[in-house]
C-alpha cells in the first residue's frame, strides 16, 4: 500500500508541475529526429520538452531515451555552463528527477542523475579552489543566500532527533542520511527533497503526514516549518564537507558516528518455556500481521516479520523486542496501543487478551526459538512443528489434500481422478488404468531404492507419504511449472521433484507403453525425494543422488545419462568457485549436473565407504553438514578440490 501511494505521489507532482505542461493544451506529435546530446541549457530545455510531449502520447520508450540523454549530460552542461545559470540548472535538475521517476513507473531504467548537493558542491569547489577563474560576481552567485535558516543551526538537529536512529546510524527502507549528501542522494525509491519545493518533497510530506517518524511521535509543526523554509530556500549546506557526519555537526553527547549494529543474537529454546514460539506466537503473527509486516513487498516501518532473524532485528523505531522484558518491548506496546497507533492496523481487530499475554510471557521467558532456521518463514516454521508431531497417515492426508489444490490450478477444468497406498499418492489426468500403471512402477523403484540404502520394507519409504502428479502431455508438465512453481521448466526434462514439508512430489509425463521407462524414472526421483527429506541435504546433493541412481540402474549410454556426461566439463569450467553451489545460485539443470559428476565421484570404489557412512548418519537423523564432516570434512574444501577450485 505504501509503495502503490508513494508512485501515485510521484504522478501527481509531476502532472502538477515539472511535466504538468503536459496536460495544458494540444501538443502536435513531433517528427522524429536523431537524438542529439544537449550542447547548452536552451537545448537542454529543447530535450526535456521533447521527452514531455513523448510523454503525453504516451510513448514512454522514446520519452525514456531524452531523459536518459539528459541525465548523461547533466553534470557536464552545469560545469561547463554559466555561473548566472545556477538556479535555472537546479530548476530543470528536480524537473529532470521527477521525470525519471515517473517514467521509473513505466518500466524504464536511467543512469543515476547526480545529486544537485553533490553538483554544486563541485561547483563551489571550482570557484574557490586554487584553479578558480570564476570572478568575484560569479562567486557571489554561488553563496547560499542567507534566509534565516541554517542546515546546521535548525535543520540538521531535527533529523538527528527524529530520524537518526533509523536513517542516520542506519540504512531503514532503502533511505540513509548520515550526511547533508545521503540526504540530497535520496532513498532506492529517489529522490526525497526537491530544493525550493517543500510542499512536493516526499520527506517533507512524510513530516506532515505523520508517517514518519512511524513511531507516532510527530515532528514538532515549527521544525517542520523550519525545514519547509529551508528547503524553500534552496536547501543549501552552510558548512564545510557535505560528507560530515550530521551527528558530528550538530555537535553535543553523540557527537560521533554510530557504531555498526550489533549482529542479532537468536537464543535457542532450552524446553524449559511454557510458550513455543513455533506453535504458539508464530501462528498470531502470521494471522494477524499478514501484508503489513509478513509477507508484503515492503514491510511497514521497515519491521519484517519474514522470519524469525527480521522480527528481532526490529525496524526504524529500533528492536521490536527486548527479551525478558515483555510489557516494555515495542511490540507489546503496540499491540496495547501504548505506543502510537495500535497494531495490527487497517481497520483489523485487536489482538484477544490470551495471545497477547502469550507473546508478553515468551518474551518474558527470552524470547526464545524453537525452529530449525531462523532464517526460515514462519509459515515454514509453523508447518515443520506441525509434521514433527503428526503422525505418517495425518501428514499424507495433508498432503493430500494440498495436492487436490493444486491440482485445480494446474488444470481447474480437467475431472481430477487418483490412487494412493503408505507410500504414494497418484493423481492426474491420464484416467484410472493410467493412473494405477503409474503406482505400479512407482512401487517398483521405491522397492530399488529400500534394497540399496537398507531400508525397511515395512516403514513408508518417506514418513507422509509422495505426491506424484501424471500428467498427460508436454503442456500439462509446463502448465504445472508455471502455475505452482512460477518456473519454466527446462525442455529437456519429463520428470522433476519438488521437497517441502506439506509439499513432497513428483511431476512426471509417463510413457504410454514402456513401463520400465517410467520405473527408471521415477527411480531417479524417488531416490531424490528420499534424500531431501532429511536434515539439510543440499539440493545439488538430493539431484546428484537421483542422477547417479538412474545411470547405474540403465547404464551409461542411456539417451537421458550421455547428455549429462557431456555437458559436465563444460558446466564445472563455466563455475568460478563453488559458492553459487552452496547457496542454490546455479540453475537447475546446472546444479543437477554438478551434483551428478560430485555424487559419482564418491561413490567411486576410492570414496564409497566415505559416502555410504554421510548417507547412514543422515537416515539416522545427522544433520548432512554433520554427517558430511565427520565422514568425509567440509563440505566446502571438498567441493572446491573436486571440482578444482581451489584458489592459487
Amino acid at each position: 500500500m505504501r509503495t502503490f501511494k508513494f508512485a501515485m505521489w510521484v504522478l501527481f507532482a509531476v502532472l502538477s508541475m515539472g511535466i504538468g505542461s503536459l496536460g495544458i493544451g494540444s501538443l502536435a506529435r513531433l517528427e522524429a529526429q536523431e537524438l542529439q546530446s544537449p550542447s547548452d541549457i536552451d537545448s537542454f530545455r529543447s530535450a526535456i520538452k521533447r521527452a514531455e510531449d513523448l510523454y503525453k502520447e504516451k510513448n514512454f520508450g522514446e520519452s525514456a531515451k531524452y531523459i536518459e540523454i539528459c541525465n548523461a549530460n547533466f553534470v557536464d552542461l552545469v560545469i561547463s555552463g554559466q555561473r548566472k545559470d545556477v538556479a535555472e540548472w537546479e530548476r530543470l535538475h528536480k524537473k529532470l528527477s521527477r521525470a525519471a521517476e515517473v517514467l521509473a513507473i513505466e518500466g524504464a531504467e536511467f543512469t543515476p542523475l547526480t545529486p544537485w548537493g553533490e553538483i554544486f558542491g563541485k561547483l563551489r569547489e571550482m570557484n574557490n579552489g586554487p584553479k578558480a577563474t570564476a570572478g568575484k560576481d560569479s562567486a557571489k552567485e554561488l553563496k547560499p543566500k542567507s534566509e534565516g535558516i541554517s542546515f546546521i543551526k535548525d535543520v540538521a538537529p531535527v533529523l538527528v532527533e527524529h530520524c537518526g536512529r533509523c536513517h542516520v546510524d542506519k540504512t531503514t527502507g532503502g533511505f540513509t542520511m548520515p550526511t547533508y549528501e545521503g540526504l540530497m542522494k535520496g532513498s532506492r525509491a529517489g529522490v526525497v527533497l526537491f530544493a525550493g519545493d517543500p510542499d512536493g518533497s516526499p520527506l517533507v510530506e512524510a513530516m506532515v503526514s505523520g508517517s514518519m517518524p512511524p513511531s507516532g511521535n510527530k515532528v514538532p509543526e515549527e521544525k517542520i516549518k523550519a525545514i519547509k523554509a529551508w528547503v524553500k530556500a534552496g536547501a543549501k549546506f552552510d558548512a564545510e564537507d557535505p560528507k560530515a557526519n550530521l551527528r558530528v555537526l550538530v555537535g553535543g553527547p553523540d557527537a560521533k558516528p554510530p557504531e555498526p549494529p550489533k549482529p542479532v543474537e537468536v537464543m535457542q529454546a532450552t524446553g524449559k518455556e511454557t510458550v513455543s514460539f513455533a506453535n504458539d506466537i508464530a501462528p498470531i503473527l502470521v494471522a494477524n500481521c499478514n501484508g503489513c509486516h509478513y509477507g508484503g513487498n515492503r514491510p511497514s516501518g521497515g519491521l519484517n516479520f519474514t522470519n524469525f532473524a527480521g522480527l528481532l532485528r526490529g525496524g526504524m523505531t529500533g528492536p521490536a523486542i527486548e527479551p525478558k522484558k515483555g510489557p516494555e518491548s515495542l511490540l507489546v506496546k503496540k499491540i496495547l496501543g501504548q505506543a502510537g497507533q495500535r497494531m495490527p492496523a487497517g481497520g483489523r481487530a485487536a489482538l484477544k487478551p490470551e495471545e497477547i499475554e502469550k507473546i508478553t510471557k515468551w518474551i518474558d521467558e527470552g524470547a526464545t526459538f524453537d525452529g530449525n532456521q531462523r532464517e526460515s518463514q514462519l509459515d515454514s516454521v509453523i508447518a515443520k512443528s506441525w509434521a514433527s508431531k503428526a503422525s505418517h497417515s495425518e501428514l499424507m492426508e495433508k498432503r493430500m489434500s494440498r495436492a487436490r489444490d493444486r491440482w485445480k490450478i494446474v488444470s481447474p477444468t480437467a475431472q481430477l481422478q487418483e490412487t494412493s497406498n503408505q507410500d504414494f499418492h497418484v493423481l492426474g489426468n491420464l484416467g484410472p488404468s493410467g493412473l494405477e500403471q503409474v503406482l505400479a512402477a512407482a512401487d517398483a523403484a521405491a522397492k530399488s531404492v529400500r534394497k540399496q540404502y537398507r531400508l525397511s520394507p515395512k516403514d513408508p519409504i518417506v514418513r507422509g507419504g509422495i505426491t506424484i502428479y501424471a500428467l498427460k502431455s508436454r503442456y500439462d508438465y509446463s502448465e504445472l511449472g508455471n502455475m505452482l512453481e512460477k518456473r519454466a521448466l527446462p525442455p529437456e526434462w519429463s520428470s522433476h521433484w519438488k521437497q517441502d514439508v506439506l509439499d513432497m512430489y513428483i511431476a512426471i509425463i509417463p510413457e504410454k507403453t514402456n513401463t520400465k521407462l517410467n520405473e527408471s524414472a521415477l527411480l531417479q526421483q524417488i531416490t531424490s525425494v528420499w534424500m531431501a527429506s532429511h536434515e539439510g541435504v543440499p539440493k545439488w546433493f538430493a539431484d546428484g543422488a537421483g542422477r547417479a541412481a538412474l545411470a547405474t540402474a540403465v547404464g551409461h549410454n542411456d539417451e537421458r545419462v550421455k547428455p549429462w556426461m557431456l555437458k559436465v566439463g563444460q558446466v564445472v569450467d563455466e563455475i568460478k568457485n563453488v559458492k553459487p553451489l552452496m547457496d542454490g545460485k546455479l540453475n537447475d539443470e546446472d546444479e543437477a549436473i554438478v551434483g551428478f559428476a560430485l555424487v559419482r565421484t564418491m561413490q567411486s570404489s576410492s570414496m564409497k565407504k566415505q559416502y555410504d557412512l554421510v548417507v547412514k548418519a543422515i537416515a539416522s537423523g545427522s544433520s548432512f553438514d554433520e554427517a558430511f564432516l565427520k565422514s568425509i570434512g567440509p563440505v566446502e574444501p571438498f567441493l572446491s578440490q573436486a571440482l578444482g577450485k581451489n584458489k592459487k
